[in-house]
């Protein structure tokens, strides 16, 4: 059994791709929350464990060679995911996940030591980036992807049912930015709930 040296990722995959794709504007010679001013400070971390575990990133923070590949090579970049996926998640890859079952694939994910949502995130992840990468998965697995898709589209849809609210502040240069949200608090995820707040804390910040 195999016990990581780094917490396994469980960032959104989106997101994830979304930090490599920054990158190819240009990789900064360290890696730190810095890099992604726009995230909350919970998905700079997040970012940065998901680096560290798929070897992106060494023990000082500076960007890997494989790191430098994934964001040059953007048209081989679902075949380098998929080797770096084999390599950090061995264990995984070795259950055949072409047969693999949910249940199967969640049990051998504890073994990294995540529980509860933090957990479910985490495979998420692994599913998420398998597919993307082109990795065999069972039919049960795929339809587990689905699956969590399908929920996320009928959140959103209950969500346009909520009053939009917003807030406009002027910008010291000049015009104004805006901020709407339609958001049911009480329905979102901790996570989400923190990102929102921390831009109205911005927003009030650069106000004052």
């Amino acid at each position: 059994m195999r016990i990581a040296v780094h917490p396994v990722p469980y960032v959104p995959f989106r997101t994830f791709l979304t930090a490599i794709e920054t990158l190819e504007r240009g990789c900064p010679n360290q890696l730190d929350r810095s890099v992604w001013p726009s995230y909350s400070g919970a998905i700079q971390g997040q970012l940065l464990g998901a680096f560290r575990f798929l070897g992106l990133m060494d023990e000082n923070q500076f960007p890997t060679p494989e790191l430098r590949e994934l964001i040059a090579r953007k048209d081989n970049r679902r075949a380098l995911l998929r080797r770096l996926l084999e390599t950090s998640y061995a264990d995984l890859i070795r259950l055949d996940l072409s047969r693999a079952s949910p249940r199967q694939l969640d049990d051998a994910m504890r073994q990294y030591g995540l529980n509860g949502a933090t957990h479910r995130k985490a495979v998420s992840f692994f599913l998420q980036a398998a597919q993307y990468a082109g990795l065999p998965l069972s039919a049960l697995l795929r339809a587990k992807i689905r699956g969590r898709g399908q929920g996320k589209r009928r959140a959103a849809t209950a969500t346009k049912s909520v009053p939009a609210i917003s807030k406009t502040i002027e910008l010291k240069s000049g015009g104004v930015l805006t901020l709407t949200a339609a958001v049911d608090f009480f329905a979102i995820s901790a996570e989400d709930r923190q990102f929102v707040f921390d831009l109205i804390d911005r927003m009030q910040a650069y106000e004052e």
